[in-house]
């Protein structure tokens, strides 16, 4: 038995209880009140930082794992370099205080199986498994190379192409065979891939509908990479739930969101990230960032005062400039960009991922019987969020009510 003392932060959003405790027994949180209600069992093991506060362990909603952040180096490698790139990755993310990870296109869905056995240490994985592309869209990377680059399944591990109702839905029906979480689809072009386009769309309204039915008759939902509003509203007027990115959203988009009960993941801290290394990427990228990143903030912020759910996911792939272990830099980024509250922020990142993942019975708040994911970060971040971006400052991880981090003994997740 674990009692771990301090400021503890449920998630829940209401006030912190100043000294408090959690108590864990085996996987599970058995108790969590105030200090002065509680007297510590013989035996327990009895965890403070000083100054620290307690949180549900951190749900990072939109990562890709080996994808890297250039795309040539794709089909440079083969793709058990890429999973080597992952296990390193996933000690990272965890070491920073992220206990779940919510996968938008990557290859963590195979090692979902490693990490229940025990195999390998990282966050919990929901994953969408291959994001789904139509051809020549986002994600079918470099249109200087012939498609079947793309269509390499020894390189490219990450996406797969799909054109047409009838193979969209095989190709969903194939990824839940393949035991996904849920799917995930790009609606949009991107940043990173080569092309000047951003302000357009992908897949057809017929295509878009049949991706939401076939994940509905598995009692999931579909994410859809967009920035554009003809994308977003197109994919919201189909079904889709979760919106990632949202950057050109108007009015329409924000009225739909609301109507449908869908949200937003804003994925901040990778053009955060770029920004501040704009001359190490591609070429295309630099002028299709500067032209959507002027109204991103507006309308991140009228979405927010309007009422739209706000996720939390950094959309690091790995690589040098997106690097896992530094996945805390999206609560900071967003109090300050959207003008979040930062307890509204801490609940995004926990309380509201779990409901991404589908797990909100067991995971995202500091409740008696929920999994024992727990970290505790030295200071407070009600005053200061910019705490939780730096790994050393989460000074214990706790995950299925095993210590895997504890810096107050010098236990490391790497």
């Amino acid at each position: 038995m674990y009692v771990l003392k301090g400021r503890v932060i449920d998630g829940n959003g209401g006030e912190p209880l100043e000294k408090g405790i959690v108590e864990v027994t085996d996987n599970k949180i058995t108790a969590v009140c105030n200090e002065w209600e509680y007297t510590v069992p013989e035996g327990a093991e009895v965890i403070e930082v000083e100054n620290g506060t307690i949180m549900p362990g951190f749900i990072d909603q939109h990562v890709h794992m080996g994808v890297g952040d250039n795309y040539y180096k794709i089909f440079e490698r083969h793709a058990y370099h890429a999973v080597c790139q992952v296990l390193r990755d996933m000690k990272q993310i965890l070491n920073a205080g992220f206990t779940s990870i919510r996968e938008v296109g990557g290859l963590s869905n195979y090692l979902k199986a490693p990490w229940e056995e025990g195999l390998i240490d990282g966050p919990r994985i929901c994953s969408s498994g291959k994001a789904i592309a139509q051809s020549g869209g986002h994600w079918d990377y470099i249109k200087d190379y012939p498609i079947e680059f793309t269509l390499h399944p020894d390189r490219n591990v990450n996406s797969e192409i799909c054109d047409g109702v009838d193979n969209v839905r095989r190709t969903v029906r194939m990824h839940f065979r393949e035991h996904c979480d849920f799917i995930k689809i790009m609606g949009g072009p991107g940043i990173s891939c080569q092309g000047n386009k951003i302000f357009t769309r992908e897949f057809s309204d017929s295509e878009l509908r049949a991706f939401v039915e076939e994940a509905e008759n598995q009692g999931s939902y579909v994410a859809i990479h967009a920035h554009a509003a003809i994308a977003i509203n197109a994919a919201l007027r189909c079904g889709v739930r979760s919106i990632e990115h949202a950057t050109l959203m108007d009015d329409e988009s924000i009225e739909l969101m609301l109507k449908n009960n869908a949200w937003i993941v804003p994925t901040l801290a990778t053009s955060y990230m770029s920004w501040q290394h704009i001359d190490e990427r591609e070429p295309w990228v630099k002028e299709k960032m500067s032209a959507i990143e002027g109204p991103k903030e507006e309308n991140l912020r009228k979405a927010y005062k309007a009422g739209v759910t706000i996720a939390c996911g950094c959309d690091f792939g790995g690589g040098t400039i997106t690097v896992h272990g530094n996945n805390g830099l999206e609560l900071p980024l967003m109090a300050e960009t959207i003008g979040m509250t930062p307890m509204e922020t801490i609940v995004a990142a926990t309380k509201t991922g779990s409901k991404l993942m589908m797990r909100e019975n067991e995971l995202g708040t500091l409740e008696t019987g929920k999994l024992a994911d727990i970290i505790i970060a030295q200071g407070n971040p009600l005053e200061d969020l910019w705490l939780v971006s730096k790994a050393d400052n989460i000074k214990i991880v706790m995950q299925d009510g095993k210590i895997k981090k504890n810096m107050m003994k010098g236990i490391c997740c790497v």
